[in-house]
């Protein structure tokens, strides 16, 4: 049975108070771009990070970071596979659904699986008889009108209870917050890393999602929850006021060539394309070259890639 019934207590609607009065001060924020772009990088590398420590992934933040900001020769291990997905998926739900009207469905969740897990962990055969346990907080979310950060955390306990995705549940789980938050705009800039949250005092997220079951209702998770989102804010304030980088990759990582420049400046108009060929016929240069160039500015956050091989090609973030 799906517990969708909480109260709104005096401590969610404080962490609620509180978290709105910070998200506005991180909007307000000034930060110059190339700050922003090294801080949405590494808050995107902690994500991904925090999240696959609690999945058993044994890759070090150091091993992380290089995978996610070198062209690998080799081919990837399973482990390594799965960071590199993990964070396709966040690129995702970035790309797509950030303030977003369309409606989350079932088959948007799947997709997250689809991405961040089947490449590793296979096709889901569970989903079919276990998608009933998802579709009622689903239908309740896109009914209700509740706070995007309640809406978030709803949605997190109910894919962690529903147990739908095998293996994969707890990435998903993790991931499910993001869609909910990013859909109402509710980025905070990409700087939120609410996974740390969780890794960091495991009794105390194996206590609140128990909770729910113990009460039949999600109060104390909630509570959980948004106190969650409100610590990690008020670090990621901090962060980025102070401009402190968590990462020592050398500058020349962050550094872009003419090239570089002139491509993302040809992608200012909507709706504007990138490809391999194009770039390799405009500048002049060779189908590595050209493919080292749009590698990085994918790497940087600064394009999204679409497709594969051949009918690959890249827009702007």
């Amino acid at each position: 049975m799906t517990i969708l019934a909480y109260n709104l207590s005096s401590n969610i609607k404080d962490n609620l108070q509180k978290i709105e009065a910070l998200r506005r001060q991180i909007l307000l924020l000034p930060i110059p771009p190339k700050t922003e772009l090294r801080l949405k990088w590494e808050a995107s590398l902690q994500r991904t990070y925090w999240s696959l420590i609690l999945a058993g992934n044994p890759l070090s933040k150091t091993d992380m970071v290089k995978l996610l900001s070198t062209q690998s020769k080799t081919r990837l291990n399973p482990e390594q596979k799965e960071v590199v997905n993990y964070k396709k998926t966040l690129d995702f739900i970035r790309e797509n659904w950030l303030i977003s009207s369309k409606p989350v469905s079932l088959t948007t969740i799947k997709k997250l699986y689809d991405l961040a897990c089947k490449p590793t962990l296979g096709t889901n055969t569970r989903l079919s008889s276990n998608s009933k346990k998802l579709q009622p907080f689903i239908d309740y979310l896109q009914a209700g009108k509740e706070s995007p950060v309640i809406q978030a955390g709803i949605a997190q306990i109910s894919t962690i209870n529903a147990d739908a995705f095998g293996e994969g549940n707890g990435s998903i789980a993790r991931l499910v917050p993001y869609l909910y938050l990013y859909k109402h705009g509710y980025d905070f800039r990409g700087l939120l890393v609410l996974d740390e949250y969780l890794r960091k005092d495991l009794f105390s997220l194996k206590e609140a999602i128990e909770s729910v079951g113990r009460n039949k209702h999600l109060t104390l998770w909630l509570e959980y929850f948004t106190n969650g989102i409100l610590t990690q804010l008020q670090s990621a304030y901090k962060i980025a006021s102070s401009a402190k980088f968590q990462t020592d990759l050398p500058a020349a990582f962050w550094k872009l060539n003419d090239r570089q420049v002139d491509i993302l400046n040809s992608l200012e108009q909507p709706g504007a394309k990138a490809t391999n060929k194009k770039v390799q016929e405009k500048y002049k240069v060779s189908q590595i070259t050209a493919s080292r160039d749009l590698s990085k500015l994918v790497k940087l956050g600064l394009l999204f890639s679409h497709g594969k091989g051949r009918s690959a090609h890249y827009t702007k973030v």
